[in-house]
């Protein structure tokens, strides 16, 4: 993984490369991608600065060091999170650390007071541009006087941003009838139908819509472009169609998962350097290895998500009435499962390598919550999704990888669980409709065919030559390029916009 010659410089080959800084919001689903995605632009000649809670910084310290010793400009900057100061107790520093949905509101509260924290270092330390996740505004306005230009990493695709966008701005959902009846969504390529039991709580009749209306057009306005873990042959039209809408360039330079090579980056992602983390993943590769190729279900639904009992108890006996070989990650704190059959189950508590089970031969179906970063791992590693969507814009993933791209399946969940609240969520999917759709994504030889499709496809994007390989290239060359002098915005002149 040594840095190539890409970054663009006028004609001056001692000149210093681009120093970039990488802020995602402290929780595994944003940090892991927003980790890859340094580490990519490190390997383009950036000088990248991954900025993390310490929390997480533990987690991903073990490939940005072996980045850093492969010869890659990368490095971590850690912040304390204030959690005091924001009536935050018990230390936790990462999403889903916390017990309860009620620290939700605190946790919120400090993850903003990291805003000085991180003008401070741009002021010490100044950078030639900011990649900060989208769902942290004050990033981009973080000491304005510099005049640092800002890029908005999605954490998400394009497809569900235009879905969202149009939700927001046109709230189609407040003309139905009930929850489940069907409505268009306007104004995109496609005809897309939802409905309100398959919404994000922040688009639904009654919630504070107009909040996350205002905080979306502040970012857009703030925002130099955006950062998409997503490539071309996935969903071209939604990148444009984004691009158009917001009026600011999209950079689709994913999958980002595909940095990680097949060492100690892929065994260990997600969990440093942990002696635990390392035998638990070759204990899983190990398991893999005895089973027949394409054999395996893969059940995941991120580090989020907390099934009710019942929920958990149903697709535990789904998955043994399926007949089929199975690994099933359970949360840390879901209820334990059912007994598993050990000699076609594997149940592992808490983390597996996502990345290299996904990878390995034995498996051939992927059951997951169709958090973006599953979904694009899946589609790298050609392997066909069994879509259960859970919350957020968890269904929209799904319209797309179901309903546009082919490359899945759905498994039947027509209502989500609120966060925090999954306990009084009952059953969603019940056990005769996990097994019947593993089985038949299992045996279903088209599916596999499309899948297998996209992550050729997917691979080629990041080779030389591939559109997300020149998409990284085109946002170095925006870095680089002289600007006027920029306009800055405030925070309290975006408040009055």
């Amino acid at each position: 993984m040594r840095p190539s010659p890409s970054v663009a410089s006028s004609g001056d080959t001692a000149a210093p490369p681009p120093r970039m800084y990488f802020i995602p919001f402290p929780t595994p689903g944003h940090a892991l991608p927003m980790s890859d995605l340094a580490r990519l632009f490190a390997s383009r000649g950036t000088d990248a600065t991954l900025v993390l809670t310490r929390a997480n910084a533990t987690r991903l310290g073990g490939s940005v060091a072996r980045a850093a010793a492969a010869g890659l400009r990368i490095r971590i900057h850690a912040l304390s999170l204030p959690a005091e100061a924001a009536g935050l107790t018990g230390g936790h520093e990462s999403a889903d650390d916390l017990p309860n949905r009620e620290l939700a509101g605190p946790f919120a509260v400090a993850v903003d007071l990291l805003a000085p924290l991180f003008a401070d270092l741009l002021r010490r330390r100044p950078a030639d541009a900011v990649v900060f996740d989208g769902v942290l505004p004050w990033a981009a306005t973080a000491a304005p006087e510099l005049g640092i230009p800002r890029y908005a990493f999605t954490g998400t695709g394009c497809f569900a941003l235009s879905v969202q966008r149009a939700l927001l701005l046109h709230t189609p959902q407040d003309g139905v009838a009930s929850d489940t009846e069907p409505f268009l969504v306007p104004g995109l390529p496609d005809p897309v139908r939802l409905t309100k039991s398959r919404l994000a709580e922040a688009t639904l009749p009654g919630a504070d819509s107009r909040e996350f209306l205002n905080r979306m057009f502040a970012v857009e306005r703030a925002t130099a472009g955006w950062v998409v873990n997503s490539f071309a042959d996935l969903e071209e039209k939604y990148i444009e169609h984004y691009e158009r809408v917001t009026g600011k360039p999209v950079f689709a330079v994913g999958p980002v998962c595909l940095v990680n090579g097949d060492g100690d980056d892929t065994l260990e992602r997600g969990r440093g350097g942990e002696v635990a983390a390392a035998a638990e993943a070759a204990r899983v590769l190990a398991w893999l290895d005895t089973k027949p190729a394409r054999s395996v279900v893969y059940v995941c639904f991120g580090s989020l998500t907390r099934f009710p009992r019942e929920q958990v108890s149903e697709l535990g006996m789904g998955l043994a009435d399926s007949g089929a070989n199975f690994v099933w990650v359970v949360g840390d704190k879901d209820a334990a499962p059912v007994e598993a059959d050990v000699g076609r189950g594997l149940v592992v508590k808490g983390w597996a390598p996502q990345v290299a089970v996904l990878r390995h031969k034995a498996v051939g179906a992927f059951v997951t919550h169709c958090g973006w970063g599953a979904v694009t791992e899946a589609a790298a590693a050609g392997v066909p999704v069994l879509a259960w969507p859970v919350f957020a814009e968890q269904f929209y993933n799904e319209a797309l990888v179901v309903g546009l791209a082919g490359t899945g399946v759905a498994m039947g969940a027509e209502r989500g669980y609120v966060w925090g609240g999954e306990a009084m969520g009952g059953v969603v999917v019940g056990r005769e409709a996990v097994a019947e759709r593993v089985r038949g994504a299992l045996a279903d030889e088209a599916l596999r065919r499309r899948a297998g499709e996209m992550g050729e496809r997917a691979r080629r994007a990041v080779e030389v030559g591939g559109s997300s390989y020149e998409a990284v290239g085109a946002l170095l060359q925006d870095v680089l390029r002289p600007t006027p002098e920029p306009m800055i915005i405030t925070s309290r002149s975006e408040e009055r916009a």
